[in-house]
């Protein structure tokens, strides 16, 4: 009877193995998911280990640790990325976890300012992702309270239509969007550095934004 018992627990013991070895492989973006939201925070600039699968474009995305911005002092961060290649997904701060604070003062509003420096010109394409893009929308003057800034990049789309209604920043090399947008924001770059800000006033926040920088 010891025998026969023993033989059934080593018996359940593998088959649990199996399934959960399986159960971990199928839910692997989960995983990761779940990494990005509890890890602890790195020091700017460096970049997290997982690699994600962006379903939509079929192209690998390494997750750059952006460090979480309070707004207080018009912060600025670098993010450096020497000899860079490949894909990286930039994530506002709570994107998809509850959004971006509001600044809480009554003289200042809630600003963040990131510099994404390669150490050398490089040539590639930057995208605001349509999905899950929220800010406040635009006041009655039409103007972005809450807003996303992206300066360093080639303000001409990447279509026949160089038009883009979305985008509410005459100046040149510079996009800002707030609300929603229609569709993915591509542009080309060929520069050393990417500027990206970020601001709110203290009244409604929205999710944020995803960027994804692919360097060629």
């Amino acid at each position: 009877m010891m025998i026969a018992t023993t033989c059934l627990v080593v018996t359940l013991i593998i088959l649990n193995h199996g399934q959960s070895s399986n159960s971990h492989f199928a839910t692997f973006r989960q995983a990761t998911d779940t990494f990005k939201s509890d890890a602890p925070r790195l020091s700017v600039g460096e970049m997290k280990d997982p690699m994600e699968f962006d379903e939509g474009s079929g192209i690998m995305e390494t997750m750059l640790n952006v460090e979480e911005c309070l707004g207080n002092g018009r912060p600025r961060f670098t993010i450096s990325l020497p000899n860079p290649s490949g894909c990286y997904s930039f994530q506002t701060t709570g994107f998809n976890l509850g959004g971006y604070p509001n600044y809480s003062g009554s003289r200042s509003q809630y600003f963040c300012s990131y510099s994404i420096q390669f150490g050398a010109t490089v040539s590639g394409t930057m995208t605001v992702k349509e999905k899950d893009f929220q800010f406040q929308g635009p006041n009655s003057d039409g103007r972005c309270d809450d807003f996303l800034l992206i300066s360093g990049v080639n303000d001409e789309q990447q279509e026949d239509d160089n038009s883009d209604s979305d985008d509410r920043d005459p100046r040149k090399n510079s996009l800002s969007y707030c609300g929603t947008i229609t569709e993915d924001k591509i542009r080309a770059f060929s520069n050393d550095q990417l500027s990206i800000e970020f601001g709110a006033d203290n009244t409604e926040n929205g999710n944020g934004a995803e960027i994804v920088i692919c360097i060629d």
